[in-house]
């Protein structure tokens, strides 16, 4: 396994300890975990591209882990209560569309700017609303709920773009 598919890989397992410290009530350290899957995403492309290690398997894996870690950490969120569930509903809809619409692809549906905006603006949100939850204090909920609002939005957007696309593609294919 290449350095940068094991880092995607990384990326997706720990949601499981993210999920768990959720469940337990440890946003301060699902926070700190969650941060530090979410920067895998960050060196694995570059480091991969650099090192001429891009592979198949990477394309693919790499927006499947980003969506485990968004999606269970969300769904994590959701269950007690911190993420809405109009979010959560709509975030995981519009993944699994996304996943669809790659596996009914002949062709490899690379990422675009609103895709990884969409990604971006997910994971703050995520991480604005688990610093919410860690320090209440700080008077985060307000600014984390309006970024979940926003990263919502462009992910249904971001998702209605990805289906035009590839509506268009399969009409008029290349």
């Amino acid at each position: 396994m290449t350095v940068p598919n094991a880092l995607t890989a990384a990326r997706a397992l720990l949601v499981i300890p993210v999920i768990g410290l959720i469940a337990i009530g440890d946003a301060s350290a699902a926070l700190v975990v969650f941060l530090a899957a979410a920067a895998t995403d960050a060196v694995d492309g570059p480091l991969a591209r650099s090192r001429a290690g891009a592979t198949a398997i990477g394309a693919t894996l790499d927006p499947l882990a980003d969506k485990i870690l968004v999606v269970g950490t969300l769904a994590a969120l959701g269950l007690r209560g911190i993420a809405p569930a109009w979010a959560v509903g709509l975030i995981l809809a519009r993944e699994l569309v996304a996943i669809e619409v790659r596996a009914r692809s002949h062709r490899t549906v690379g990422a675009t700017a609103d895709g990884k905006a969409k990604t971006v603006l997910q994971v703050a949100a995520i991480a604005l609303l688990l610093a919410a939850v860690a320090w209440p204090a700080a008077g985060l909920a307000p600014a984390a709920d309006a970024l979940m609002v926003a990263a919502t939005a462009l992910t249904v957007l971001s998702g209605v773009r990805l289906v035009l696309r590839a509506k268009q593609t399969t009409a008029h294919p290349a």
